[in-house]
C-alpha cells in the first residue's frame, strides 16, 4: 500500500467498505454533497478568525508596500485556512461518503 492510499484510508476510513476501483467515483460523489449549517458557520468563523490573525497594525502597514503586504497575508492565509476550515471540508466529505455507501448498499438515505 502506498502513502496516498494510506492517507486516503486515514482521512476516509469508510472507503474500506468499497472496492478500490470505486474509491475515486465514491469520493467525487461525496464531495458533491452540500455543506450543512454547522459547517457553513464554521467556515465563516474560520475565515473570519484567519482574517483577524492576518491584519496589520498601522506601523506595519506603513512599513511595507501594498503588494508585499498582500503577498505576506496570502502566505499566512493558506495554512491558516487549511487549519481552520480544512476539517469542515473533511467532515462534509465523510458525511457524503457515508451517504454514498448507504445509497450503493440500497439503504434509504434521509437528508
Amino acid at each position: 500500500m502506498n502513502i496516498g492510499t494510506t492517507a486516503l484510508l486515514v482521512a476516509y476510513p469508510a472507503l474500506r467498505q468499497l472496492p478500490r476501483a470505486e474509491w475515486n467515483t465514491a469520493l467525487a460523489q461525496a464531495r458533491e454533497m452540500n455543506f450543512d449549517t454547522m459547517e457553513w458557520m464554521g467556515i465563516v468563523a474560520g475565515v473570519a478568525f484567519a482574517t483577524h490573525l492576518l491584519r496589520f497594525d498601522a506601523d506595519q502597514a506603513a512599513a511595507l508596500a501594498l503588494p508585499a503586504r498582500y503577498f505576506i497575508q496570502y502566505l499566512g492565509a493558506v495554512p491558516l485556512i487549511a487549519l481552520f476550515v480544512g476539517p469542515l471540508y473533511l467532515r462534509r466529505t465523510r458525511r457524503g461518503l457515508d451517504q454514498e455507501i448507504q445509497r450503493r448498499n440500497g439503504i434509504s438515505v434521509s437528508h
